[in-house]
């Protein structure tokens, strides 16, 4: 689904829905071209003069970067050049300068305006042509299989789920954005509407197949991570099911988008640990990609010193060496509401992520896997060269209610690649 920016000061940051019987933009390769300064000003790097507001928005807008080389930012409108945000970065609009501009890429002609954007406590300038109320997504789509699954209860198995590949926020996003209205091109009959799971027919596999925009001749591969395996399956080997989610009514009045839409693997995916890729090529790369197990050390081996807020509390730091990076995170002893993750390159020493992961109304912070820690804490983080032709990348911190989870692309000109699921509730 695409992703909206809400005028609102608070922002609020896999469950995979399976059958009713389980317990449960586009891409923008716009470079930023480097704008004629038009102002001799001088100023010191990162200040910003004191300029009259043009226009102060009555409420904050908010809006994300999306030129894939980053954008840059100004002392002013036309002004210095002080520093650069990178893509997907989320600005906060505070000021319209109504000074226009444009910019030509290729045979295209970007047009825009000056804007004021919060940094800190200071305002400098970008241009708004390179601006979005949308994130750029990655070209690459992964989801997840739920894995087959056995409940029972004193020996005898109860009941069975299926392993399934759940593809409904592809299909629904596509139909939707092709015809507006999902009612009109249903694949469900009313008689359907009354089943819990529904083997589809050759027809209604047609339209599936058609509005996920795939092939018959595409292949599934699932890339089972604790095994550092690739399984390749055929799509025309593998049957289509949709079945009711756990918002589907009991007295069966429903439409079509209480029901979820994907593949049956039956019992061949028994690992919950999967990454699964749809097309005529395998993207995986065996060999790179590494469980983070982490170390704990003082806190003084931190790369970064503590704001104003974490200084009043105690904190635990840990440390993860991989072959390119050092990774290092900390968090609060007493309590764990947030991480603070630091990874340095190991020939520049310099810092190239500092984030912060926190718990949230749609979000909560997995487990971290310690050295000597005897507990059974799933394997969560996972960090490496995990798609051909790509950088390093890490993931695995955060847990959501709502929303899907991704996964973070160590190179500041690609975007992080979402895990698709089924973000309804």
């Amino acid at each position: 689904m695409k992703l909206y920016i809400l005028p609102s000061l608070l922002s609020i940051t896999l469950l995979i829905l399976s059958c009713k019987e389980r317990a449960t933009s586009q891409k923008s390769d716009v470079a930023e071209k480097q704008l004629d300064v038009k102002s001799s000003l001088e100023t010191t790097i990162d200040s910003v003069s004191n300029k009259k507001k043009a226009e102060i928005p009555q409420r904050r807008d908010y809006k994300y970067v999306i030129a894939r080389s980053g954008l840059n930012y100004r002392d002013s409108p036309q002004g210095k050049i002080l520093g650069k945000f990178p893509l997907n970065t989320r600005l906060t609009i505070i000021e319209y300068s109504k000074i226009t501009d444009q910019i030509k890429e290729g045979e295209k002609i970007i047009k825009g305006e000056w804007v004021g954007v919060q940094k800190e406590k200071d305002t400098v300038y970008v241009f708004d042509g390179l601006l979005s109320y949308y994130l750029v997504q990655s070209d690459i789509k992964l989801y997840s299989i739920s894995a087959f699954s056995e409940d029972t209860y004193q020996g005898k198995v109860e009941r069975t789920s299926t392993a399934f590949l759940n593809l409904s926020e592809t299909y629904f996003e596509n139909t939707y954005n092709e015809n507006g209205d999902k009612t009109k091109t249903s694949i469900l009959s009313e008689t359907d509407l009354t089943k819990d799971t529904i083997r589809l027919n050759q027809n209604q596999r047609k339209k599936l197949i058609h509005q996920l925009k795939i092939s018959e001749s595409d292949k599934v591969f699932v890339y089972l991570m604790k095994k550092d395996t690739v399984l390749s399956l055929d799509i025309q080997d593998l049957p289509t099911i949709a079945c009711m989610n756990i918002y589907g009514s009991d007295n069966y009045s429903n439409l079509e988008d209480a029901y979820e839409f994907g593949f049956d693997f039956g019992k061949k995916i028994t690992e919950s640990d999967n990454l699964v890729y749809i097309g005529k090529e395998d993207p995986f790369q065996l060999g790179e990609l590494r469980p983070i197990v982490w170390k704990q050390i003082d806190d003084s081996q931190f790369p970064v010193k503590k704001n104003l807020e974490e200084s009043h509390f105690d904190m635990s730091t840990f440390k993860f060496s991989a072959e390119k990076y050092n990774y290092y995170l900390q968090k609060p002893l007493e309590r764990a509401a947030s991480y603070h993750l630091v990874i340095v390159d190991k020939g520049s020493n310099s810092i190239i992520f500092n984030e912060y992961y926190y718990d949230s109304e749609g979000t909560y912070l997995k487990k971290l896997k310690i050295e000597g820690d005897d507990s059974e804490t799933p394997q969560s983080q996972w960090t490496g060269d995990l798609l051909k032709n790509k950088a390093t990348v890490i993931f695995g911190f955060l847990g959501f209610s709502f929303g899907c989870p991704s996964i973070t692309v160590l190179d500041e000109t690609e975007p992080a690649i979402r895990i698709l699921c089924d973000n309804r509730h």
